[in-house]
């Protein structure tokens, strides 16, 4: 036996066992299925599978839910960017980690050490770091990733396309509230809705033309009833949950009272909206995706009496 090996045996098998005694006087409170968290969060961002997590009540381990919630929300607003929900969850990981860390040093007169090792066993525990911190790259990841001002400029910039395809949910939501029967004004459609943004919101060249539109949509329809539900709920004055995921400030601890709300708008959008347009694909595709919660209606949007002009004889069958 090489020199120090029954050393190296004998303080792995003391770790073994202080880990067996922390893990029965703190149980674990790991929420999701049998998958690990890189399978499902890191090296394919699973939407279904972390939405699923995040509507479970209660706790999970260490900044698990706190990482979700980051990967989530840039997911939403940009469904088809790998590397931002990464980015995300990264830096929400690191700054809990550095939280805890800080309280560590603080509670042992600025010893960092003996707050280090406090902290591992008593607060952040081994399911972090087995589940996030180690598979995602340790430090390493965390140094090579973006600043927090990085990530809210890239991810404002990523996610310019999604409240235009919120508006085109705007109009579906308004016709099928207002406007039936559908022999006279048919079900929405993209190839009308698509062109109606410009006329509904006259700026220049600032909105997009029909084409551009049509891409836009493409590009975030996986997401697009998660954004316009939180559109719809209003975190404070003037500024909407889907505000703040663009501008990358919501935190799960800052309001995780309202994902009940905002799944169960998205559902109803998925079912009460989307399901009922032409092309009936998005909504059943998304209603796939959201937890099994119950619908939640809200008002369509407040659109003015021209506007409204404008929409019902857009989809007039008389004008196709």
């Amino acid at each position: 036996m090489a020199a120090g090996s029954e050393g190296k045996r004998t303080l792995v098998e003391a770790w073994h066992d202080v880990q067996k005694r922390l893990t029965e006087q703190q149980p674990s409170q790991r929420q999701g299925g049998m998958r690990k968290f890189a399978e499902y969060a890191w090296d394919k961002f699973d939407a279904r599978e972390v939405a699923s997590i995040l509507a479970l009540p209660g706790n999970s381990y260490f900044a698990h839910k706190d990482v979700l919630y980051e990967g989530f929300c840039a997911w939403v607003a940009c469904p088809n960017n790998v590397t931002l929900p990464r980015h995300g969850m990264v830096l929400r990981a690191a700054l809990h980690l550095d939280a805890a860390e800080q309280f560590g040093r603080d509670r042992f007169d600025g010893i960092g050490q003996i707050g280090d090792i406090y902290i591992r066993t008593n607060i952040v525990g081994p399911e972090f770091f087995e589940e996030i911190y180690y598979p995602i790259g340790g430090i390493l990841r965390i140094a090579r990733s973006l600043s927090r001002a990085g990530y809210r400029a890239k991810l404002a910039n990523a996610s310019r396309g999604v409240r235009h395809a919120v508006r085109v949910a705007e109009i579906y939501h308004h016709h099928v509230e207002h406007l039936l029967p559908q022999k006279t004004f048919g079900k929405p459609s993209l190839n009308t809705a698509a062109g109606l943004v410009s006329e509904l919101d006259p700026a220049g060249d600032k909105l997009p033309g029909e084409r551009a539109m049509k891409d836009y949509w493409s590009a975030s329809k996986q997401s697009v009833a998660l954004a316009y539900s939180a559109q719809s709920i209003m975190i404070k004055e003037n500024f909407s949950l889907l505000d703040l995921i663009i501008q990358g400030k919501t935190t799960w601890r800052a309001h995780r009272q309202f994902v009940p709300a905002w799944f169960g708008r998205a559902r109803y959008v998925a079912e009460r909206v989307l399901c009922q347009c032409a092309e009936m694909e998005t909504g059943k595709n998304t209603l796939q995706l959201l937890p099994d919660v119950p619908a939640e209606s809200f008002k369509s949007p407040s659109f003015t009496e021209h506007q409204a002009a404008n929409i019902k004889k857009k989809f007039g069958r008389k004008n196709k």
